[in-house]
C-alpha cells in the first residue's frame, strides 16, 4: 500500500483522479454546499435523466440558487471547463434563479475564476474549485464526507483535531443550554412582574397618613385636601373635600379617597 500524501495532498490529488462517476459527484456537491451554508438542497437526477439544466436546486441568504456539478477525470483545458460552466450558467434563467454554484474538482487560478464571473454577468457566482473543496475535506467536521466519497481515513494528527473540535462544540454547547436556562428564569420571573403590574389593583382600607403640619380639617384653596397615599407613599390632592367632608359626614368615617397611582383606597 501506497504511503498516504501529507499537507492536504492525498484529497487533492484523489479529487483531481476522481473516477466514481456522475451520481457520487452530485451527492458529493450536495454535501459540500451543505457544509457552506446552503439549505432545502433539492438533487435532480444523480444517477441520470433530464434535470432541467439543474444538478441541485437549493437556497443560501434567501437566493435561489442552482447547483452544478463538474468532475471529469484529470485536469481538463480550461475552454472545456468554460464550455461547461456556460452551460450550467443558461440553468439559471431557466430555473429561475439567480445563483450558479458551479462544483468543479478542476483547478482554476484567479484569472480563469474571474474571467468565469464574468460570463455570469448579472447572476451571482459561487465557485468552488478543487482547491476550495480539498479544504473543506480537509476540515475536522468532513472527514466523515472524505471518508465516504475519497476513502481517505483520518491520522492521528486529523483524530486529535476532531475530538479538540468536538470538545469545543461540546464546551459551546453546554454554554448556549446554561445561558437558555438563565433566559427562561428571567423570561419567566419577567412574566410574573408583567402579570402582577396587569393585574386589577383591588381596593383596600388603610389608616389614611396626613403629610407633617396638616391636621384632618386642612384644605386648601376651594377646599381641596392635600392627600398622601399610606401604600405607596404617593402625594395628590381632594378636589372639593371641604365641601364633599361636610355633606358625606366625614367623621362618621364613610367618605373614603382613592390613590391615582397605585389605586390604594382609604378613608379620610
Amino acid at each position: 500500500m501506497s504511503r498516504r500524501q501529507t499537507e492536504g495532498g492525498e484529497t487533492w490529488s484523489r479529487l483531481l483522479r476522481w473516477d466514481r462517476g456522475q451520481a457520487p459527484s452530485e451527492r458529493l456537491a450536495a454535501q459540500v454546499l451543505r457544509v457552506e451554508g446552503y439549505k432545502a438542497i433539492d438533487p435532480s437526477h444523480p444517477l441520470g435523466g433530464q434535470d432541467g439544466l439543474k444538478d441541485i436546486i437549493c437556497v443560501k441568504d434567501q437566493i435561489k440558487t442552482v447547483g452544478a456539478s463538474y468532475f471529469p477525470r484529470g485536469q481538463q483545458a480550461f475552454s472545456m471547463i468554460r464550455k461547461k460552466f456556460a452551460g450550467d450558467l443558461e440553468g439559471v434563467a431557466k430555473n429561475v434563479a439567480a445563483r450558479l454554484a458551479f462544483i468543479t474538482n478542476q483547478e482554476l487560478n484567479l484569472g480563469e475564476r474571474e474571467e468565469l464571473r464574468k460570463m455570469a454577468d448579472t447572476a451571482q457566482v459561487d465557485l468552488f474549485h478543487l482547491e476550495r473543496i480539498a479544504s473543506i475535506l480537509d476540515s475536522p467536521w468532513c472527514y466523515g464526507i472524505r471518508l465516504e466519497f475519497l476513502d481517505i481515513e483520518m491520522t492521528k494528527e486529523e483524530q486529535l483535531a476532531f475530538m479538540a473540535t468536538v470538545s469545543q462544540s461540546s464546551d459551546r454547547l453546554e454554554e448556549m443550554l446554561a445561558y437558555i436556562n438563565r433566559s427562561d428564569i428571567l423570561r419567566e420571573e419577567l412574566s410574573k412582574l408583567k402579570t402582577a403590574q396587569g393585574a386589577p389593583k383591588m381596593p383596600h382600607h388603610v389608616t389614611p397618613v396626613l403629610l407633617a403640619g396638616h391636621s384632618l380639617m386642612s384644605t386648601f384653596g376651594g377646599g381641596d385636601k392635600l392627600k398622601k397615599c399610606s401604600q405607596c407613599g404617593y402625594g395628590y390632592l381632594i378636589k372639593g373635600w371641604g365641601q364633599f367632608a361636610m355633606t358625606a359626614g366625614i367623621f362618621s368615617g364613610q367618605s373614603v379617597a382613592t390613590c391615582p397611582k397605585c389605586g390604594n383606597v382609604e378613608y379620610v
